[in-house]
């Protein structure tokens, strides 16, 4: 023990001068990576790793998921940082329990996620990690506000002396709140579409004005009265208002603030029940919105999951403008635009964009919005004269919109109108990317459309045979499909509905192209179908004429299909008897079943 005391004992000549010491600390430097100009991956984040994802049609599909204190995001894969959801935090509704299989739920406004991780243990963490993150980022809850009485000072008491220390007074009230006693009376008329009407004080320069704030299912109208008469001041889209919270912080429960993709309005109502029931409006018609705006997207269920994942990514910043895509748009006026371009409206996180933070509840918890780069120049008979874009019924200024010239697909669907119209440069780039893209499902958007226009009444029924040769083929091992699907030319949805077409579909039905194309396909399909082996020992026996020619349902000239077992009689023979002689035999077996 001695020995090791006098080896960790330091010799007099080992020890370093403070001179040297400092000169070794000077030497000594941190390079953080942002300095070399990388990023921290792991910068915010309270978890990461692999979940699976149940999709609309029941098939988990693996997925990358980072949580951050304000957003839950999935990727593609952890290399490829390819962004397929992104919600955020603040909209969550209910997190559900951890099953023993790992399965567990988070609930957001509008949309439901149903997860898998690898064992219970992997989800119950998952979901206290989620928790965690919204005790966090959620706003302090509106407490049970309680008047505190202060005993009055007595008169009789002495000043202080003068130079004195100061006396200890009692907390001040707001600058703009001191001694004001806010007026709540309104008498003017309601808007004719509006929601909610009511008079609310908006703080600005540091006082609180009134303004007559008008909701209604599009935007947000902000009145100043002059003269007893109203005149708008400001209009804020529903489409650009983010969220709206309370915010005790500023005086009470009676206040609360909109965050939009212009500003923060910071608004008083007369009372806190008043300010609940804007807050619970204003998010009823944002859920509107947004459940419309999804139903836009989906276009009445046309696309499966995978194939809006792609088209979020693919068509990036002008995502939205795809509830135009199947509904003729109708002119709003430049007063829901703000009078500004609609070029210069908000996009999606995720994309290239410019971001601003906004600060969403205190002390220190912001909120990333972002920008689009694009114009943000007022038009109106003032200022710049509007155009109007054909394709969104949107106005934006000259150099937005340069009369471009495009179809519009919803007067196609709507009206077989393939006449050119002038649409803005951000339309035209949108119609572009999504002009091959199986979008529109004709049966749910307008299935009148086959029986006024002939042509296309033809083209759905060779779409009907393609499909039908298609589940042939599928099932066959010869491997036809594949050589189907090189004569495809990377059109796959037409052996998946024969009601899925782009726009480029019907601009070639229009020209008269697509026809040929359709023919080529089925008598290749219908070739193989007839000498495959295979094949037609799926091909039915006309159970009426009980002939050993063998029927297939796509030969619609000859042969007819019932639509309840699906099995396949002679047109010559179907029309001789009543009903499906099929369908009559099983109906008289259950019933004699039924007797027994």
């Amino acid at each position: 023990m001695g020995a090791l005391d006098k080896a960790c004992v330091p010799s007099p000549g080992s020890r370093k001068s403070p001179a040297a010491a400092t000169q070794e600390h000077k030497n000594f430097r941190v390079v953080h990576r942002r300095q070399m100009g990388l990023s921290n991956p792991f910068r915010g984040l309270m978890k990461l790793g692999t979940v699976e994802r149940r999709g609309a049609m029941g098939i988990w599909k693996e997925l990358f998921c980072e949580l951050s204190p304000l957003e839950f995001r999935l990727y593609l894969s952890g290399e490829e940082r390819t962004c397929v959801e992104n919600c955020s935090l603040l909209r969550c509704e209910s997190v559900g329990p951890a099953h023993s299989d790992g399965r567990f739920e988070l609930v957001f406004s509008g949309k439901k996620l149903t997860l898998r991780a690898s064992s219970q243990d992997e989800a119950e963490d998952w979901l206290d990690r989620v928790r965690e993150a919204l005790q966090k980022c959620r706003p302090q809850q509106e407490e049970e506000w309680v008047s505190v009485q202060y005993p009055e000072q007595p008169s009789d008491l002495p000043k202080d002396p003068q130079g004195g220390p100061p006396s200890h007074s009692e907390p001040t009230e707001p600058e703009s709140l001191q001694g004001t006693q806010l007026d709540w009376s309104s008498v003017q008329v309601p808007e004719p579409d509006a929601i909610k009407e009511s008079l609310l004080y908006l703080y600005t320069d540091r006082t609180w004005t009134p303004y007559i704030f008008s909701l209604s299912l599009d935007s947000l109208k902000c009145f100043r009265v002059k003269n007893n008469e109203k005149m708008l001041s400001d209009s804020h889209g529903v489409e650009t208002i983010r969220d709206i919270l309370p915010d005790t912080s500023l005086g009470g429960p009676s206040f609360f603030k909109i965050i939009t993709a212009k500003a923060i309005l910071k608004l008083q109502a007369g009372s806190a029940e008043e300010a609940a029931l804007w807050r619970d409006l204003v998010r009823k018609v944002l859920a509107s919105y947004l459940e419309t705006a999804e139903e836009a997207v989906t276009l009445g269920g046309s696309l499966d999951e995978n194939c809006q994942e792609v088209l979020k990514f693919a068509t990036g910043e002008q995502g939205f403008l795809l509830q135009y895509l199947v509904a003729i748009p109708t002119e709003k006026g430049l007063d829901s635009q703000g009078c500004f371009c609609a070029d210069s409206r908000p996009i999606h996180r995720g994309c290239f964009c410019v971001t601003q933070e906004l600060t969403l509840a205190p002390p220190l918890l912001t909120l990333p919005i972002s920008f689009s780069p694009g114009c943000s120049r007022q038009i109106g008979f003032s200022f710049v004269r509007p155009k109007l874009c054909a394709f969104s019924g949107l106005y934006y200024c000259d150099i937005c919109h340069q009369d471009d010239a495009s179809v519009i697909p919803a007067r196609i669907i709507h009206n077989w109108d393939l006449t050119k119209r002038p649409v803005c440069r951000q339309a035209l780039k949108f119609l572009m990317k999504i002009r091959a893209q199986p979008l529109i499902n004709l049966q749910l958007v307008n299935p009148s459309l086959y029986e006024h226009e002939e042509r296309m009444h033809l083209i759905g029924r060779s779409r009907e045979q393609l499909k039908l040769l298609g589940d042939y083929l599928g099932l066959c091992r010869s491997g036809a499909l594949k050589e189907l699907s090189k004569r495809l030319t990377h059109r796959n949805y037409l052996l998946e509905s024969p009601h899925k077409y782009s726009v480029a579909d019907l601009q070639q039905i229009s020209e008269g192209v697509y026809e040929g194309f359709l023919k080529t396909l089925i008598e290749f399909a219908s070739q193989h179908v007839y000498h495959c082996d295979l094949c037609t020992q799926r091909g039915f026996i006309c159970q009426i004429c009980h002939h050993h020619d063998i029927i297939f349902p796509f030969e619609f000239d000859t042969t007819v299909r019932c639509g309840e077992c699906k099995t396949v009689f002679h047109q010559s023979c179907q029309a001789v008897v009543t009903g499906c002689p099929r369908c009559a035999r099983r109906r008289k077996y259950h019933e004699q079943n039924a007797l027994t």
